[in-house]
């Protein structure tokens, strides 16, 4: 039961960001629209009740009908097959430009989505209309039926025209960055107020625990923590999962660690609920921060070469680096009373900073404005950290790293006298909070002759 409900949610969310989500419907509510038209204008006088009280919009002529639905049904495929052409080109630009993982935000949109499924519903419904006319000697013409599709036509011309808007916004890399940035700040929002997670210490026996190994290669991500917490508890045992959410386990390597030997039906119940998945989710915090460091190193590429996308990039990491700082350690599930304990891996802040700043140094190292952006960024995180000593440490680490890339970096003494300027502002703006400032004296920077 466990593996049907796991592979329903899993489907349910690709299905949220296919661009089917909202065609597929809208076109069967059209195929149902257009059938009960039809049983409406056969078994009712609707029609003739149109022609007496609308006589200005009644079609009376069959052939008058069947011409102008096929007009419109040859007009709108017309212009879905150009809307959807737009659509894949503007998607290519994009996967090319910033980043391939940035497709499901479009193919997601709800509003591309709605477009295409009202082009759709239009031609099918036409369709069904146009069928409908039957030659017969009272010369009987569906008119409620042909005045619907003809308004539908009518709307499609207006939503060509919300979609042409709509879609040259979206592409927009500033457009882009926010909505990323948005998404990261709701999902770190989210994972601060869960309270079916807190943070403990480790067991001190866990080396001693024993290892159920992965039964598939794939990504850690739809855990029902639930059914694992009853599962530890109905078995006399603890868990730990060893491997973080969105990592990558190869198969048979050690997925989870339990406290009491397991049996193979029990190992096969706790699969059920932990089992590794073949795609990633990237509905929680980390994706935003990992797609909008692409995006920032795709922008830095020689191809492309903007630095001022990076620096946009930069100030929107800032602000989810400076909330991540905030989220506990949330390392062990506590979800229902008198279940078992289960604790887990978990993502922290410093190896998030060191793996975002390790991308960023290596394609921004030899361009001045975005290497003064990040050491920005850096002495903002350092100032909002607090007396956590930790955090401090870290940060204290990359931006050595940073000053010892752009000391080898940089060749032009005046930039490098900007860099030694601001670092050493920086120095003095944080001595109120910091024992020791000496890490920001580099030796690179400093033979520039700056004091």
């Amino acid at each position: 039961m466990q593996r049907i409900y796991r592979f329903f949610l899993g489907w349910v969310r690709n299905a949220f960001d296919s661009l089917a989500f909202l065609p597929l419907p809208m076109m069967i509510i059209a195929m149902l629209l257009g059938f009960g038209l039809f049983s409406l204008e056969l078994n009712t006088e609707i029609s003739a009740e149109i022609s007496e009280n609308l006589p200005a919009v009644v079609i009376s002529s069959q052939d008058t009908a069947r011409a102008i639905l096929g007009i419109l049904i040859g007009g709108v495929i017309t212009l879905m097959v150009f809307t959807f052409t737009q659509m894949m080109t503007l998607f290519s630009q994009v996967a090319n430009s910033y980043s391939p993982r940035l497709l499901p935000m479009f193919t997601g949109s709800r509003a591309l989505q709605f477009v295409m499924g009202f082009y759709l519903a239009t031609i099918i419904l036409s369709i069904i209309v146009l069928l409908s006319i039957r030659e017969d000697d009272n010369g009987f013409v569906p008119n409620l039926s042909v005045l619907l599709c003809i308004v539908l036509g009518v709307l499609c011309l207006v939503f060509f025209l919300y979609f042409v808007t709509t879609i040259s916004n979206k592409i927009q890399v500033s457009h882009i960055i926010e909505e990323v940035y948005g998404e990261g700040l709701t999902a770190i929002e989210k994972a601060i107020h869960n309270d079916d997670f807190t943070t403990a210490e480790l067991p001190e026996n866990l080396q001693d625990w024993y290892a159920i190994p992965s039964p598939i290669g794939g990504f850690v991500g739809t855990v029902n923590h639930h059914q694992l917490s009853r599962l530890a508890k109905d078995y006399g045992s603890r868990f730990y999962i060893g491997t973080a959410k969105g990592q990558f386990v190869p198969m048979n390597n050690p997925l989870l660690l339990s406290e009491q030997e397991l049996d193979e039906e029990q190992i096969n119940k706790v699969m059920e609920a932990v089992s590794p998945i073949s795609q990633k989710f990237n509905n929680w915090y980390l994706p935003p921060i990992r797609l909008l460091t692409e995006i920032a190193v795709r922008a830095m590429s020689p191809g492309i070469n903007d630095p001022g996308t990076a620096i946009d990039v930069m100030d929107r990491l800032t602000g989810l680096m400076g909330r991540l700082m905030n989220l506990p350690k949330y390392n062990k599930f506590c979800g229902e009373e008198g279940g078992g304990e289960v604790w887990l891996k978990v993502n922290t802040f410093e190896e998030v900073l060191v793996a975002v700043m390790q991308e960023l140094r290596q394609y921004c190292k030899q361009d001045v404005l975005v290497m003064r952006r990040l050491l920005q960024m850096l002495f903002h995180l350092l100032g909002g950290v607090g007396k956590n000593e930790t955090f401090q440490q870290t940060i204290i680490i990359e931006i050595q790293a940073l000053l010892e890339d752009a000391g080898n970096n940089i060749i032009n003494s005046a930039d490098r006298r900007v860099l030694a300027r601001e670092a050493f502002a920086a120095r003095q703006e944080l001595r109120h909070m910091l024992k020791d400032t000496e890490f920001l004296l580099d030796a690179h920077l400093s033979e520039t002759g700056v004091k």
